[in-house]
């Protein structure tokens, strides 16, 4: 499919970024406790997605899976499954799709904010992210809304016999004086070598309430690598729950910047 030419921009800068900075090793600050050589020395190929066999009986399943949210987005290897996914009743105004959906509608709102929080320039995973970006999920809530039922956004990495990545994307638009709850859950399907290599980019405007939870249970072969990117205006408040169940090797990164005054960051992370 043919992308804007402002994400065709946006992607090959990335690309290069990436080019020039490589993956870190133990002698950059920011990752002298993690070794991401066993990631590195692996060849994976773009996830081809598209998995025929996965029922929503097989996808429930799985841990964590079914929450009993009933606006439900699931991705299949980075890729949105629209016969996998449900939207409850979504009031009018709130805006929830995959990233995919919204740069086929043109993508202006995307365009002024993809990658202006969690920048490509001194993360090699982000600038990575950012020049494959081509699918994950879009939630703008307007002004003064307060979504009373959490959105999940459910990624499947499938795992089969060869070693597969995939570069989920999120944005998240908080409008000012609005509230939300949203979960990312990241699951494997099956046994195989996995990378997700995960960013999420979260905008609180003035007086907004958000609450973000991300729960990681994927199989003992899996890469994960996300970042967590936050946005917060004058009096916004973000919680942040993070859940690490499964994973060979796991990294998350989550920053907030507090923009102005009385915003408000709560970062709570548990691990198994």
């Amino acid at each position: 499919s043919s992308y804007p030419s402002w994400l065709q921009k946006l992607r090959s800068s990335a690309m290069e970024r990436f080019a020039e900075l490589g993956f870190p090793t133990t002698r950059n600050e920011d990752w002298k406790y993690t070794n991401v050589s066993p990631l590195a020395r692996v060849r994976f190929r773009p996830a081809a997605g598209g998995q025929d066999g996965l029922t929503r009986e097989k996808l429930d399943k799985l841990p964590l899976a079914n929450l009993g949210c009933r606006s439900r987005l699931v991705f299949v290897d980075g890729r949105f499954s629209p016969r996998l996914s449900t939207l409850g009743d979504v009031p009018s105004g709130v805006n929830i799709t995959s990233l995919s959906e919204a740069l086929a509608l043109g993508g202006g709102m995307l365009e002024s904010h993809l990658a202006l929080y969690a920048r490509p320039d001194d993360n090699a995973f982000v600038a990575l992210n950012t020049a494959f970006l081509e699918d994950g999920a879009l939630i703008a809530i307007p002004k003064g809304l307060v979504l009373e039922e959490p959105i999940h956004l459910l990624f499947v990495s499938t795992a089969d016999s060869i070693p597969t990545v995939s570069h989920p994307r999120t944005l998240i638009l908080a409008g000012s004086g609005s509230q939300a709850n949203v979960i990312e859950g990241y699951l494997s399907l099956g046994e195989g070598v996995s990378f997700t290599n995960a960013v999420t980019e979260i905008v609180a405007a003035e007086g907004a309430v958000v609450e973000h939870y991300e729960l990681q249970w994927e199989n003992e072969q899996a890469f994960h690598v996300a970042t967590v990117q936050c946005f917060q205006e004058r009096g916004s408040t973000l919680t942040s729950h993070n859940v690490s169940f499964g994973g060979s090797l796991v990294r998350n990164d989550i920053n907030s910047l507090l923009d102005a005054e009385g915003a408000e960051c709560t970062l709570n992370g548990l691990y198994v």
